[in-house]
């Protein structure tokens, strides 16, 4: 599988929503609208060939591309 650079918006609105959180938090944070920021996940996902947003955030942290904030429980 060829692997595509994401954009930084896209990394970030990966490792957003790898850190839980929700659409319109993202779009908040990144001063996007809901729509673009569901844009830049599904972008993101495609470039990672991944089947969802859940197995992009795995292939993602795998390849060393975001980080997730621990969480001690």
């Amino acid at each position: 599988m060829v692997f595509r650079e994401l954009a930084a918006e896209e990394r970030e609105a990966l490792t957003l929503f790898a850190n839980g959180r929700t659409t319109e938090e993202i779009a908040a944070a990144l001063g996007v609208s809901k729509s673009l920021a569901l844009h830049y996940l599904r972008v993101a996902s495609r470039k990672l060939g991944a089947r969802n947003r859940v197995n992009a955030v795995a292939i993602a942290i795998e390849r060393g591309l975001i980080t997730v904030a621990r969480r001690d429980v």
